[in-house]
């Protein structure tokens, strides 16, 4: 096991512990007790993995204090004494292969749990590797770009999607959402695909939560979605902007978008 300490959303860090499995792994009897083991050592180990996070950033690279005063806080062992003590923590497992049963996991763990696929493949005595990247949502299309301080999520819509769900029925899935951004999105928006292609309506998220045994989430909206004022369209000069998976913005880049405005100004 391992423990991350990310910060790529500077006003956010946030706790991850890494378990490496593989899919021969017994669910029931190996995976699901270790999860569980490490839940109640956590919970009456605090202080000891304080110290121990806080010793090892201090012998890093890493300009910890800098991270801590971005975040809002006095110094390191403020940071990680109330990240530990407050925060809920993320659990990232890579494994081979991701079952429906290894899905059902993120409904009995009160912290939060992401799979990444990682799969190794052996062709004329030379390796290569398949995987899932961590915080590959924070982008678009392998883009590193990050948002500051994301609050909303980004979906693109197919017309009858969009008319039977996502007003129909007040409510949009399946969405991959990463962990480190599920407590962090208070808003979803829609980009219309064809013809629309544009940003056309936003909701309030009341909650979210995981959808059936796939491993994404349904949002549930606080009320009917609110149509635009002005329409936010694709760039037709960039059309590789038009969102494909997760993507992030802020609810005020949406809100005080301009007839100039376009989705390059959104991420």
């Amino acid at each position: 096991m391992g423990i991350l300490l990310d910060y790529t959303i500077e006003a956010r860090p946030k706790l991850f512990l890494i378990e490496n499995e593989l899919k021969g792994h017994s669910i029931r009897d190996h995976i699901a007790p270790q999860l569980v083991q490490f839940a109640f050592n956590y919970k009456h180990n605090l202080l000891e993995i304080k110290d121990t996070i806080i010793n090892n950033l201090l012998e890093s690279d890493v300009d910890v204090d800098t991270i801590s005063k971005k975040a809002g806080y006095r110094n390191a062992d403020d940071m990680i004494t109330k990240i530990i003590s407050k925060e809920k923590l993320g659990v990232i497992i890579p494994i081979d292969e991701v079952s429906d049963e290894l899905s059902e996991l993120k409904n009995l763990f009160r912290f939060d749990i992401e799979l990444l696929k990682f799969k190794k493949f052996v062709y004329e005595q030379k390796y290569m590797f398949s995987y899932d990247k961590f915080n590959e949502d924070m982008g678009i299309n392998k883009m590193d770009v990050v948002v500051e301080d994301p609050d909303t999520i980004l979906v693109a819509a197919e017309e009858a999607g969009f008319k039977d769900e996502f007003l129909g029925n007040n409510r949009w899935y399946a969405v991959a959402i990463g962990i480190n951004m599920l407590d962090k999105i208070k808003y979803i928006a829609v980009y219309q695909k064809n013809p629309v292609k544009a940003v056309t309506y936003y909701a309030e998220v009341a909650n979210i939560d995981l959808y059936e045994d796939t491993g994404k989430y349904i949002i549930y909206f606080r009320g009917d979605a609110k149509q635009l004022k002005i329409p936010i369209p694709l760039n037709p000069k960039n059309p590789s902007k038009a969102p494909q998976g997760r993507v992030y913005t802020n609810i005020e880049k949406i809100l005080t978008a301009n007839s100039k405005t376009t989705l390059d100004d959104l991420f």
